[in-house]
Order: C-alpha cells, then structure tokens, then sequence
C-alpha cells in the first residue's frame, strides 16, 4: 500500500484532504502540512526546512495549493521523507510554481519522479508506480450506470474512479432520475452541478473548472455509450 504525504496551503488541499479520509483512504495517509511558507531562499532552500515539519517516511508526495515561491523547497522535503515520486497538480494558474523546470530537474538529480497534471482529476495514469496507485482511486472520473433503457432514464450511478477533491460522487448522486434523451440538455445540467462543487481556476486565458467540467461529462457519455 502506497504511503502518501500531503503538503498544502489554502481550500483546494484542505478539500482534497477531507475527501480522501471521507472515503476510507486516511490509513494510506501518513503526513499532513500546511506549507504556509511564500517564499524560500534560492540558494540554499534547505534553511527554510520548517522545523515543526513532521518526518514521515512515504511512497508519494502531493504538493496542494502551495505559493508559488515556495516551491523550491519540495524537492529537499521529497529527498527528507524518502519519496519515490511528487503529484503536483496545476488547478489555479496563480500557483504554478515560478522554477517549475528546475524543481522538475532537481527531482530528477536525487531520482525521484514528477507529474504536474492539469487540473488533478485529468490523472487517468502515469510510468511511476506510487502515482499510477493513486491514479486508480483518484483522478479521471469514470462512472458506471444502470439505466432504464425504455423511458431513457439513469436508474442507478456507481463511481468506480472519483476526483479527488469529490465532485464527481457528490454529483453523481444527482445524476439518478434524469433523461438522457437530449444529451445536450443533460451535458449542461451536468456543467452546472460540476461548476457548484469545483474550486479549480475559472477564466478564459486558463479554464481550468471547464476542463474539469468536460472530463465529467465525457466520463458520463463513456458509461452511456
């Protein structure tokens, strides 16, 4: 059973982390830190190392909502607490981190693996075996359904892999009872249920909450199909 340790900052992380100890997977989390840090020095980050830092040895490292500033200190973190690999999902362009590139090169220095997917619930796989893990739970949505074939009507939603901050569960639960006669109609009550549970960034240079919308829908239209 893969070891995970969240590091976060903000709603998004605080969201995530509720979702997973909800739904039976707190035995696999063995670190929680609110990184309130905004800034490191880029010199030498290891200083900044805080010291109420909890030591927990762990398989995956998921970076959450952190400032961007902050993270050049992820790599010394992984490298402390033995990580084999980093999930760092993009779901606000506002918190990308500003050396992404030399963070992603550090990590490969001390071998340990990076996936920045853009937003989080866009995870459907990866090559490193403590992503893939958690990519089986967590990530793209995929639905199963049970439908009244006759009247056109979704009888029953079983979620086989959910988001990871929940939305596509707590939705699917208001899935039961709708026609899929106009699959347009159905795609856009689908939209505005999602845009009510979603936190990810949402604006036209960067639309973050419509990708994750799309993911849903088309994840609906793949148990229908």
């Amino acid at each position: 059973m893969e070891r995970i340790y969240i590091l976060y900052h903000g709603s998004f992380g605080e969201l995530v982390i509720n979702h997973l100890t909800k739904v039976g997977y707190a035995d696999r989390i063995v670190g929680i830190y609110d990184l309130k840090l905004a800034s490191v020095s880029l010199d030498e980050p290891e200083r900044d190392l805080p010291m109420d830092l909890p030591r927990c040895a762990c398989d995956l490292l998921l970076v959450l909502g952190i400032l961007p500033k902050a993270g050049d200190l992820v790599p010394v973190i992984a490298e402390k607490l033995g990580a084999r690999a980093v999930l760092w999902p993009i779901e606000d362009p506002n918190l990308i981190p500003e050396g992404r590139y030399s963070i992603k090169a550090e990590l490969a220095k001390k071998h340990i693996h990076i996936d920045f997917p853009e937003p989080l619930c866009s995870l459907e796989t990866s090559e490193n075996e403590a992503v893939k893990s958690f990519a089986e739970c967590f990530g793209k949505p995929k639905l199963e359904l049970s439908l009244d074939t006759k009247n056109k009507v979704i009888e029953k939603v079983r979620v086989i892999r959910d988001t990871p901050c929940g939305s596509a569960s707590k939705v699917a639960t208001k899935l039961v009872g709708l026609s899929y006669k106009d699959m347009k109609s159905l795609e856009e009550q689908i939209g505005q249920m999602h845009d009510n549970e979603c936190v990810a960034f949402m604006g036209p240079e960067r639309p973050i909450m419509q990708k994750a919308g799309r993911l849903l829908a088309e994840a609906l239209k793949e148990a229908l199909s």
